[in-house]
């Protein structure tokens, strides 16, 4: 039977999280998850969300939009996913089409589009005409046995931890834009509008802001970690963690993760995940450190309309 594209809707979120349960079980969300963001994205994104529907099964989603958070004028991010069971069909193919048709109507310049480590996909992405560019480690670190963990580090002179809760969305905001810029990646990150950040990620569902920790040097906030926590699943997913530039090198990152995660376990976390760029050595330390364990990869694929 030929799938029937149609618009997602609020509706949708437990569907298409779902879908997204099979595909991706390394990633972190729910319907609640799903429905904030779509309904927290900004009018200028002029996000397209699609679903392939058969036999009132959703088997399969694309997703368009702008990057509001970079001044690269024209980027663009895609996502074309089908359900395993129902891959080779052409729908995939009709997914990308009508989202790459989006993009176009909407001034979209160079896009980004994240597939899986898998040589067929790799395949149909270069048919496509994208070009693979670099590559995401996502890790999962096993939470059961907290005397697992290695211990927190020693804290220095002037160290202390505190929380989101503790420090504002203005504060948090303010780290965050000082180091998300320098995370490796197609698109700088470097034009994040408060109101935005606010809705978007401040007012994130999954967010717990009293488990996310953050390093203060002498009062000053220099070190944070995000625990996005799925307490229904026990799963939670680090949904940031970044050092100012001044602070960097101290082991600041190290006793921010190693606090949130001990926090998590406190809410009856038993599994983390979190995704590193291959290039982003420093992180991967950390992680490594704490016992993290890859468990997927992803690639990232840019395309030039």
């Amino acid at each position: 039977m030929t799938a029937e594209l149609r618009p997602a809707t609020l509706d949708d979120a437990e569907a298409f999280s779902a879908l997204r349960d099979v595909v991706w079980p390394y990633q972190v969300g729910n319907a609640e998850s799903v429905r904030h963001r779509w309904s927290t994205m900004p009018e200028a994104a002029r996000l397209l969300m699609l679903l392939a529907v058969v036999d009132g099964q959703v088997v399969g989603a694309g997703r368009a939009g702008l990057n509001t958070w970079t001044s690269e004028a024209g980027a663009a991010h895609a996502m074309v996913v089908v359900h395993p069971e129902h891959r080779r069909r052409g729908i995939g193919a009709r997914l990308h089409d009508a989202v790459e048709r989006h993009l176009r109507d909407v001034g979209a310049r160079r896009v980004e589009l994240w597939a899986d480590d898998d040589p067929g996909i790799a395949a149909w992405c270069a048919r496509l005409g994208y070009e693979r560019t670099h590559e995401l480690r996502f890790s999962r670190l096993d939470l059961s046995n907290p005397d697992a963990l290695p211990p927190v580090p020693p804290m220095p002179a002037g160290v202390t931890v505190t929380s989101y809760t503790e420090v504002g969305p203005r504060v948090a905001y303010e780290m965050d834009v000082e180091t998300i810029v320098d995370e490796p990646g197609e698109m700088t990150i470097d034009s994040i509008p408060y109101e935005e950040w606010e809705a978007g990620h401040w007012n994130d569902v999954l967010i717990d802001r009293d488990a996310s920790a953050v390093v203060l040097v002498d009062g000053r906030a220099a070190a944070y970690t995000v625990v996005d926590a799925d307490r229904a699943t026990g799963r939670m997913w680090s949904g940031g963690t970044g050092t100012r530039r001044e602070y960097r090198g101290r082991g600041l990152a190290k006793i921010a993760k190693s606090v949130a995660l001990r926090r998590a376990i406190a809410l009856g976390i038993t599994s983390a995940y979190t995704s590193n760029d291959e290039v982003n050595r420093p992180m991967l330390a950390v992680n490594e450190w704490l016992g993290y364990r890859a468990c997927a990869t992803e690639w990232a694929n840019v395309k030039t309309l």
